[in-house]
């Protein structure tokens, strides 16, 4: 089984024991309310998916991440983990106090040793984290409105938290995939709903290994985008129709998109590992919005930094050619482009916001028909407010 990024599988889960001391400890000091894409950092990063981080970065480490893509201690790593905070909540806390942790509904879930409280530059870090300060990026826009402070600190969660009943932990994905007896396992992240192109990559990818981990991205998205459950129920429908038995675990990846492009490939990579997959798929304009990225900044990233444990396996175009009568990349279709049908997601999103039927030469019909028949399968608001008591 392939290691935990950083060599160890982080557990910041306290025990029931300890979890009713931190109660304690927290009853009646400052909390900070998180917002959900907050809430889900704490979970990941208790549960491991964030290995090696064992909280929310401090100083030294945010610096490093920002301008070289690594912790302090030399270890890759492409995206800020931070909790930040107003003014007015800063001026309260202290480097070396406790702070409890309330999801948005008010629940106290976690604990937080303060190790420092910092100020930054939200324009440079935007501009090194996006390439861009510009705030029609989603990613951009999320991260200038963030407050003007950032807590660093170990992270203990007071319980075992996950996203639904089909979040596999790594700590879980890595027994089943020893149950299957795969050695070789590839990771696919998406954020979308499955069309013919994502199928044809999947299944490629398991030409050379034992195992596909498809795992949706499930958390804040941009507006326009599919909703959490109906990604999930999409591939379900996919997967039950056109896979092989076993050859498919299907899980859920909770946290935000964050929009990044290539960090963001990095970064999921990583994640990806954790989960114990030795291979991750990395396709066209991974983690891109609009055309803030060239199509292929994410394939070339993997080149500019030091290995990171896990194989990328890097994919260009797919399509269905008319003359080859199947799904086909660039790399072995000869035909010309009249041939070809592209299964863009903005264009299936406008055909099932129309009410149309994409053709099944962009979409299988058991999930077309799946999206047509949901209600309100599009993301349409959000909320990302932070509150603090």
């Amino acid at each position: 089984m392939i290691e935990p990024h950083g060599g160890d599988l982080v557990d910041r889960v306290a025990s029931p024991s300890h979890a009713d001391r931190l109660r304690t400890n927290v009853g009646g000091g400052p909390t900070i309310r998180l917002d959900q894409a907050q809430l889900q950092d704490v979970i990941n990063i208790a549960n491991g998916r964030f290995s090696p981080l064992t909280g929310f970065m401090s100083r030294s480490d945010f610096r490093k991440v920002v301008n070289d893509m690594a912790l302090e201690d030399g270890t890759r790593w492409s995206l800020p983990i931070t909790l930040d905070v107003d003014a007015e909540t800063a001026g309260t806390l202290r480097p070396g106090e406790m702070v409890g942790l309330k999801s948005p509904d008010g629940t106290l879930v976690a604990a937080l040793d303060i190790d420092d409280v910092y100020k930054y530059n939200r324009e440079e870090t935007a501009e090194a984290i996006y390439g861009t300060t510009d705030r029609q990026h989603p990613g951009v826009r999320n991260h200038l409105e963030a407050g003007d402070f950032l807590i660093g600190g170990d992270v203990r969660a007071l319980d075992e938290f996950r996203y639904n009943d089909h979040d596999l932990l790594p700590k879980e994905t890595r027994v089943l995939f020893n149950d299957l007896d795969w050695e070789t396992v590839v990771g696919f992240q998406t954020r979308n709903a499955p069309h013919r192109a994502h199928e044809y990559i999947q299944k490629s990818a398991l030409e050379h290994t034992d195992g596909v981990l498809i795992q949706p991205k499930l958390g804040y998205k941009k507006s326009g985008d599919y909703k959490d459950d109906v990604i999930f129920q999409a591939y379900r429908r996919l997967v039950e129709h056109y896979y092989v038995d076993d050859s498919v675990v299907l899980s859920a990846f909770p946290s935000q998109m964050r929009y990044a492009g290539p960090r963001e490939a990095i970064f999921d990579a990583i994640v990806r590992k954790n989960q114990g997959c030795t291979h991750f798929v990395v396709g066209r304009d991974h983690a891109g919005v609009k055309d803030y990225y060239d199509g292929f900044d994410a394939h070339r990233i993997f080149d500019d930094i030091n290995h990171i444990g896990i194989e990328p396996l890097f994919y260009s175009y797919s399509f269905y050619c008319r003359k080859c009568d199947r799904m086909v990349s660039e790399k072995i279709c000869p035909h010309t482009t009249d041939q070809q049908v592209h299964p863009s997601g903005t264009r299936i999103r406008e055909l099932i916001q129309s009410g149309e039927k994409p053709s099944e030469k962009m979409m299988r019909p058991e999930v077309s028909a799946y999206l047509l028949n949901s209600e309100s399968p599009f993301v349409e608001q959000r909320d990302l407010k932070v509150t603090s008591e």
